[in-house]
Parts: C-alpha cells; structure tokens; sequence
C-alpha cells in the first residue's frame, strides 16, 4: 500500500475498531510496515529474515515528540537494508551505535564538571533516560531495566538543575531571592575533585539558613548522586561517605488546626491572594485527607463523579506503597462537600486532561507543581490569621477530627491509606470501602458545621 503523510495523520485520532491492531506493508520498501494501534498510535517496523530467524526491527514512532516522520521512516530502512547487504544485524549495529554515544557522552561527563555529573544523574537515574545522538537529546529510555523516579523534577531542583521556583496559576511571580544549590555553589568543580570537606559545608550552609529538613533531603541525594557516579566509574569514590544527615533527626509535625483555625482558613480562602484553582484544592485536601502530590497531579480521568469515587493510581502513590509486592490503586469515596468542590474546578479546568493545569505555557501539558499549593499557604500566611501551617497539615487536621468525632482509627487509616503494620492486614482483602465512604461523609458534615459557625462543631481536638 502506498502510504503518505496525510494517511499516517489520519490513523493517530483514537477510534473503536474491530481488531486491536493491523499492520500495513509500505509498497517499495521491502519489509517496510506501519502499525497501527487502537489508541491512534502509529509505529515504524522492518521486517526481515537472518539465519534462518524471522526479526523484526521497531524503528519508531510516528509523530510523536521526537518521533519519525515518513522520511525519517525510509532513511532508517534504507540504513538497515545496507547493513543486511554486509552480513550485520540491523538491531545490534543500533544498539551498538547507541551505545558508544552513551560511552562517550559518560567519558565526556567523567572528565567535567560536578554541574555535568548532575545532569547525567537527573536523567539515567531519575528519569531513566538515555542520550540520542541522533536527535541531540535526552529520551525516555524504554529498554531500561530502571523505572523513572516518581515526580523527577522536585529532586533535580534539590540539586539545581531545573529552577526551584514554580507557577502561580493566573498571578504574577514572585520575585524570590535564589537559593544555594549543588550546581550553583560547587557545580563548577570537576567531578573528580570535589572533596568531602566541601560537600560538608554547603550542606552546613542550608542547615545555618534555617532549612534542616532540606539539608536532610539534599543529603539523601548527594548520597545517590555520588553513589551513582562511583558505580559508574566516572568518579574513583563517593565523597559522602561517612557524611553524617546535617539536619539531624526529623521529629514529625503535629500541627491540627483547631475547629475556628479551620472556619477561619476556609472564609479567608475566598478573598486570598491566589488562582481559583488553587483554592479549590486547598480545600479538597482539607475535605478528602489525601496527600498533595496525589492532588496536584490528578487526572480527570481518574474521577467518577457520578459513582462518587476518585481512584489513585499507583504512580502517584507515596513510595512505600508503590513498592509494595501487588500495589493497588487507593480508591476515595467522594462526600457531598467534596462532589460541589470538583464540579467547580470541572467548570474552569474540566476541559484539559489535569485537574490542576500548568497553563504557563499552553503547548505543554502538564499539571500544578507541589510546591504551588505550599508556596500559595506561604505568601498568604498574614492573610489568614493563624498559626503558621502547611498543606499537609490540612490532612492531618481532617484524620484528628474524624477521630474526635467518632470514627474508628483502622477506618481512618483506610482514608489515608495508611499500612497498619500487623500480620492482620496481610489477610484482611476487604476493601473498606463502605467505611471509608461513611467516614468522609461524616467528617465532610461536620465540616460544613465548622463553617456554618454551629456550636457543636466547635470543640477541641486533642493534638496526641
């Protein structure tokens, strides 16, 4: 079949089919294929035989970002049909040529800076990314025996290596004064030079600016980085070994908003100095007791707000549980409360695949940063009028509440998909659902009392 541009272009829009694929032969290329996939995937594939075995080569993708286009298409055919013609291996003459790039890229690395080590680090390791000469850029890697490290960008920023600023929605940035990184303070030093001593003192510097638990968080990184680096053999040893956590031992908060703290916070949200989206969601963390970064990457996908439910997928899932041997989706029942709060951030955001859009730039589609929602808390701290707390808190706020009011723990804990930890658990398959859908609703309630200013709503919590 003779296949063009405009024929590949209209095969990418998703439709229902009959089958699940097909494959189209390329009239005068032999071995040439396009196939195409339900979800309006278009793929390039070479076909051919070597002793005796049938083979078939993935040449790539079609119009993806990076992808193939039809030219791209017959040029890689044309290189892997001269390659046959020598009695080479189409595929391992690729895996060969992708390979010294890598290796020279990592001599390159080896003999540069601590700045260059980073960016080797945040893309093989954190975003298990390889380097394709041919394109001059980092791709996603999917042969890798690695997975991407949940949310990549909030480390490398750790590091220095994307700005640790993040978007306002619909407002103005703030103009923040930069804060000491990895890259700027020692990311001019050769990777092979930078000394324990050093490492140590930038460390103690975000310690002195006020920042423990940074310096906790940065420490864990430096740790991997320079790990990372030595396995590799682009350093001869890690310098951090035996570089004590700077911020020393991390006791847990315990910040509970106090019932007026609470009806203070939601009042005040109305006239904040943040985007309408922002403020939804500072309230739905509030009313579903689920974690930030579970939110600020949310798809709307992922809600059924006619079943009441919004499922989590495991990605977004907090480390521990991702790991777990069969890790599941943590499924929330949605109150009343939290049902009208989303179908007010349908009508603004509901039109794009986030439930918090980046809209910064348009072309690119991606969510909310975590640190929005923290920083939003931050510059509005004056505004509210009470004791200084964070998103997180509002969490922990709604878990010592449906405690107060009644709930038993265990169904707590289910909320927060918190692990027990007893051998119980490990036989104990019921889902939790209908507890789970009472507790919310119950807390959701007594909520709408706390704002609604009725008398009862307004006892102390116990902060234990």
């Amino acid at each position: 079949m003779k296949i063009t541009h405009t024929w590949l272009e209209s095969r990418r829009e998703p439709r229902n089919r009959p089958h699940e694929r097909y494959d189209v032969t390329i009239d005068g290329r032999e071995g040439l294929m396009a196939r195409v996939f339900p979800s309006g995937v278009v793929s390039f594939r070479f076909r051919y035989r070597r002793g005796g075995r049938r083979l078939v080569m993935v040449l790539g993708e079609f119009g993806a970002e990076n992808g193939l286009s039809l030219a791209d298409a017959f040029d890689a055919h044309h290189q892997a049909q001269k390659e046959l013609a020598k009695d080479l291996d189409p595929i391992e003459e690729r895996d060969r040529r992708q390979a010294d790039a890598e290796r020279k890229r990592l001599e390159r690395s080896a003999a540069d800076t601590v700045a260059s080590l980073v960016e080797q680090f945040v893309h093989r390791k954190l975003r298990a990314e390889r380097w394709d000469a041919a394109a001059g850029q980092w791709v996603r890697d999917s042969r890798a025996n690695i997975k991407a490290r949940k949310r990549p960008d909030a480390a490398a920023a750790l590091l220095g290596y994307v700005p640790a600023a993040g978007w306002l929605p619909g407002k103005r940035r703030t103009k923040h004064k930069p804060v000491p990184t990895l890259i700027s303070e020692l990311g001019h030093l050769k990777a092979r030079d930078v000394t324990r001593r050093q490492l140590i003192a930038f460390l103690d510097g975000i310690v002195e600016r006020g920042a423990p638990v940074t310096a906790n968080r940065v420490h864990a990184l430096l740790l991997q980085l320079f790990t990372w680096a030595s396995a590799k053999d682009l350093i001869p040893a890690s310098p951090m070994a035996g570089v004590e956590r700077p911020g020393g031992e991390e006791r847990p908060r315990r910040r509970v908003l106090t019932a007026e703290e609470v009806k203070a916070f939601w009042a005040k949200l109305q006239t904040a100095d943040m985007a309408e989206p922002t403020r939804l969601a500072l309230k739905l963390l509030l009313v579903t007791a689920q974690r930030r970064g579970e939110l600020t990457f949310a798809k709307w996908s992922d809600f059924d707000l006619d079943g009441k439910l919004w499922t989590i997928p495991v990605e977004l899932l907090k480390t521990s549980h991702a790991r777990r041997a069969e890790p599941e989706p943590h499924v929330v029942p949605l109150s009343p409360v939290a049902i009208e709060l989303l179908k007010q951030l349908a009508a603004l955001t509901g039109e794009g695949r986030y439930v918090l859009p980046a809209r910064v730039d348009k072309r690119k589609d991606r969510s909310y940063s975590e640190r929005v929602l923290s920083r939003a808390v931050r510059e509005n701290a004056k505004h509210f009028g009470i004791a200084h707390f964070t998103p997180h808190d509002l969490r922990r706020t709604a878990a010592s509440f449906m405690t107060k009011i009644g709930v038993p723990r265990l169904h707590v804990e289910k909320v927060l998909n918190h692990s027990t930890g007893d051998i119980a658990e490990v036989y104990d398959r019921h889902d939790y659902l209908p507890e789970k859908r009472a507790a919310l609703r119950k807390w959701g309630e007594h909520l709408q009392a706390i704002i609604d200013d009725k008398p009862q709503a307004h006892a102390r919590v116990r902060h234990g």
